[in-house]
């Protein structure tokens, strides 16, 4: 649409200049877009309203009057075009946001940063860190060249700049506003390398705020043949904003999984004390075992004289584990936790010569059954 509405406007001035003259209508540049279409047809209508009210001779009122009236028609159609495109625009930076709000840390929220951008209009952009006062270019991204992203950071990379001095960015982060760049192919205080190679016309940028203070920046055009407004400032700006708050987010859950970690491998430490010591209590103490039981008070440091002794609360685990219990019920049955029964599994395997659980138990049984016998 436009397309359209340029193509539109382009004949529109084209024919009242012929009317009016070329110093009254002035033509559309080959970079228009709908804002340059916008103001065109402002202009050219209040010149042709203009020779309406001054009736001057040899002009054909009639086709004065119609131009003028398309001209109104066209300009209606370029507003539309613009509310359509601001409308996308607002839709896509909630998109971009949403998408970044689940990055899974800032690392991956600085890469996609520039990528996100695409949705609320932007063709190229560059997210940068500001480190130490440096302006450090970290990730890129163009809409029709793969390449053009990596080859952005490594111009940054090797021309990093100060953010003092003449340089807009230097202002621009001082007072923690986006602007709007128009006339970037001549004005001194640009990044010259990274305006030499991206050939752009007029760019926008905007500081990432986080926790109040400037951490990173965003750049942003249109591509070479298209130029960028006070709208895509402001848009920038809100993007940016966005930017801020779910680093700010992504650094907190850094810290919380950090914090997780920390905490997890701590309790580990505490419960493998608490598992050990709790084993150490259980070997030491004198439970017993149920009466009837063959070979009670004895049998539980019996073995086959082969292995290594059982010791009284071990005996108490095997004999669960011989009667199909898990280890959460033999837990729960004696009052220790899982990993003190684990632990006493592994004991019990080792002195007993079993390599599982199921060997441990035909073990047992024997052992059951010599002590009865030896009883009897």
């Amino acid at each position: 649409m436009s397309n359209q509405c340029v193509e539109r406007t382009r004949d529109i001035l084209s024919e009242a200049a012929g009317l009016l003259g070329d110093n009254a209508v002035a033509p559309l540049s080959g970079r228009a877009d709908l804002e340059a279409s916008d103001h065109a047809l402002g202009s050219a209508r209040r010149a042709l309203a203009d020779v309406l009210e001054s009736h001057p001779e040899g002009l054909p009122a009639t086709r004065v009057a119609t131009l003028m009236l398309d001209s109104v028609a066209a300009q209606v159609e370029v507003k539309d075009a613009l509310l359509e495109r601001r409308t996308a625009v607002a839709a896509g930076a909630r998109e971009a946001l949403t998408a970044l709000r689940n990055a899974p840390s800032t690392s991956a929220l600085a890469e996609r940063a520039p990528i996100e951008a695409r949705r609320i209009g932007f063709r190229r952009a560059l997210f940068s860190n500001i480190e130490q006062g440096t302006w450090l270019a970290r990730s890129g991204f163009s809409v029709t060249d793969p390449d053009f992203g990596q080859a952005l950071v490594d111009i940054g990379r090797v021309h990093p700049r100060r953010l003092m001095g003449p340089l807009l960015e230097s202002e621009m982060v001082r007072r923690c506003t986006p602007m709007v760049i128009c006339d970037a192919q001549s004005n001194p205080r640009v990044h010259a390398e990274f305006i030499r190679f991206t050939d752009t016309a007029s760019y926008v940028a905007a500081p990432v705020l986080a926790w109040g203070e400037p951490v990173a920046m965003i750049h942003a055009d249109r591509d070479v043949d298209s130029a960028v407004d006070e709208f895509d400032r402001c848009v920038l700006g809100t993007y940016a904003e966005g930017l801020g708050l779910a680093i700010e987010r992504a650094q907190l859950m850094e810290r919380l999984q950090a914090v997780r970690r920390a905490t997890s491998d701590y309790l580990a430490g505490v419960t493998a004390i608490a598992d050990d010591f709790t084993t150490d209590i259980g070997d030491n103490g004198d439970f017993g075992i149920e009466h009837g039981e063959p070979g009670r008070g004895n049998a539980a440091m019996f073995t086959d004289g082969r292995s290594e002794r059982l010791t009284p609360r071990e005996w108490d685990v095997l004999r669960n584990l011989a009667s199909g219990k898990t280890n959460a019920q033999i837990a729960t049955g004696l009052f220790v936790t899982e990993g003190t029964v684990k632990s006493h599994v592994k004991h019990i395997l080792r002195k007993l010569g079993a390599t599982n659980r199921t060997e441990a138990v035909a073990r047992y049984h024997r052992l059951i059954s010599t002590a009865g016998a030896n009883v009897g």
